[in-house]
């Protein structure tokens, strides 16, 4: 979304501009700008390949994800099948014991027990590993919006916090459980006013946003996955602050971050 603005800006600044050579014919001017026209096409491939790219990555991890989980709920389905088996082959036993000495219905039990605490820990592996834990907050309306740099947002309106990731004092999400996340920030700004603001992993750049426009109140949203181990933390953060950027928040125009855990 950034390449793609910047290539719009660098067009028009192009179209707009006037010959820098007065003694220039106009046909000369009218081949510049088409050459550089060209160039701003062969620019605008390339990030639409690398966009591309980049969403071909993002179904292959999710298609990998979903062949896993599959996977697993089958391994769980196997695992069921056996505990039911030892359970009938427990019941078998015990009738057979009851025809027998009593020494031997102990030894029997004994080795039963056994067999059905294995099954049972195994299962408790594999349930673990199927069963994704609910992690997931929203959080909106920034307590400061005219920004400065490497300033932290802080989204002080939390709208839910499930697993109690999300600090609405520090602006940070703390990782409860290691896994897989989703994040994303919806940015609003008042016209003819910038934001550039970034989701960082324990102060390394995930992704970054550069919103403006001259005439209207506008919002734009980026998206990012990023595994986490327990504790690390998450935020967005400005990376260029100043009195022209600013933050804007309303009933219609919500500012806010966001994240899940949608693979342990």
């Amino acid at each position: 979304m950034t390449g793609i603005f910047q290539l719009l800006l660098l067009v028009i600044a192009t179209l707009a501009s006037e010959p820098s050579c007065p003694a220039c014919s106009k046909y000369d001017y009218e081949e510049k700008v088409l050459e550089r026209m060209i160039r701003m096409e062969f620019a605008f491939e390339k990030v639409l390949d690398e966009n591309k790219a980049v969403s071909k990555s993002v179904q292959l991890d999710l298609t990998r994800i979903k062949e896993e989980n599959e996977h697993l709920h089958a391994t769980v389905d196997a695992l069921k099948e056996q505990q039911e088996h030892a359970e009938r082959r427990l019941i078998s036993l015990m009738e057979e014991v009851e025809r027998n000495q009593s020494s031997t219905l102990e030894n029997v039990v004994t080795e039963s027990n056994n067999t059905l605490k294995h099954i049972s820990a195994a299962f408790n592996v594999i349930k673990d590993k199927v069963i994704v834990p609910e992690v997931y907050f929203h959080a909106r309306s920034p307590q400061s919006t005219t920004l400065t740099t490497g300033e932290v947002i802080v989204y002080k309106t939390v709208e839910t916090n499930q697993g109690n990731g999300y600090n609405a004092t520090t602006g940070k999400f703390t990782a409860p459980t290691r896994g897989l996340y989703l994040f994303f920030m919806h940015t609003c700004t008042p016209y003819n006013k910038y934001s550039f603001l970034q989701i960082v992993k324990e102060g390394s750049l995930l992704i970054a946003s550069v919103h403006r426009d001259s005439n209207n109140y506008v919002c734009s949203s980026s998206q990012v996955f990023v595994q986490l181990n327990d504790r690390e933390s998450v935020w967005v953060q400005c990376s260029s602050g100043g009195s022209t950027t600013q933050l804007y928040d309303s009933s219609n125009y919500w500012s806010s971050f966001g994240g899940a855990i949608i693979h342990n």
